[in-house]
């Protein structure tokens, strides 16, 4: 499999039976490329090699996001980074106690939301500024409704945004429940 460039137009060829190019050219939509995923070849699993501002990240993730112009967002223990379409990577947030684990981001990607599984909480966080809100939970396990800090979760860390974007749904590990969070 190979892409062929000529003017503007892009082109994708598949190799024949005997390995050769054949005749089959298609074309391949010319806008979003993202350098650290290269061609897409479906079932084709690739390592992502990420540059932080030290250098090359080796890290535990707990989550990962993308936003619609390309980016992506990874949660780590206690980071949430940012990593660009060119995989560079930059700290969005910090969290002192818990840590980021499942992520949805907005549709028009100013806020993240993560299910914190260790601190059995739902927390906002504002892209643009970094700033970490907990909207749901109290910090201690149980199995209730309720507003803000009388909602108790156990275990969260699946987590997914309404297409409206005015409500998230949790998956509530502990308590084997999907949760639906007012945003």
């Amino acid at each position: 499999f190979f892409l062929a460039t000529a003017g503007m137009t892009k082109r994708a060829r598949t190799a024949g039976e005997d390995g050769e190019s054949d005749d089959g050219a298609v074309a391949v939509a010319d806008g979003f490329e993202a350098p650290i995923f290269g061609a897409r070849v479906v079932g084709q699993v690739t390592t992502l090699a990420l540059e932080g501002e030290d250098g090359p990240l080796s890290l535990c993730q707990d989550g990962v996001a993308s936003d619609h112009a390309g980016a992506w967002y990874v949660a780590t223990k206690d980071s949430l980074l940012h990593v660009s379409a060119a995989g560079r990577v930059r700290t969005v947030a910090t969290c002192e106690e818990g840590g980021f684990f499942g992520l949805a981001i907005s549709p028009d990607g100013s806020m993240l939301f993560e299910a914190d599984f260790d601190t059995h909480e739902i927390r906002r966080v504002e892209v643009a500024k970094g700033e970490v809100t907990t909207i749901a939970g109290s910090g201690t396990t149980g199995s209730a409704d309720g507003v803000g800090d009388a909602a108790q979760f156990d275990c969260p860390n699946g987590i997914a945004i309404s297409p409206d974007s005015s409500a998230v749904f949790v998956a509530d590990c502990g308590n084997r429940k999907i949760r639906r969070v007012e945003v």
